[in-house]
């Protein structure tokens, strides 16, 4: 028997070459075409709690001041691992990256 079963709302095809087993919110007929910025500002639909690296290592994001004044930092260096756990469902958007107040 080598038909592949149907898929049903929200659950991914595992014979997509993209799916790397994150579990997924699912998304809307109006949503984007492409990935999310897993470590993005913002909330996700996906859960990348589990992909962010093992315990001890903390990736960072380098972001402007936009209000700095002379003499101040003009860049300051942000965690990215708490953002991970931000998981959440807006409609039509692709996680991360239109969810982003920054972008």
């Amino acid at each position: 028997m080598d038909e592949k079963p149907k898929n049903t709302t929200g659950v991914v095809d595992r014979d997509d070459a993209t799916d790397v087993g994150v579990p997924m919110l699912p998304g809307s007929p109006t949503e984007p075409v492409g990935p999310e910025d897993a470590l993005g500002v913002g909330p996700k639909r996906g859960d990348y709690r589990d992909r962010v690296g093992p315990a001890g290592y903390n990736p960072t994001h380098v972001v402007p001041v936009k209000d700095a004044k002379p003499g101040e930092p003009t860049a300051r260096v942000e965690a990215q691992r708490p953002r991970a756990e931000d998981i959440g469902d807006a409609s039509g958007l692709k996680g991360g990256v239109e969810t982003s107040p920054s972008r």
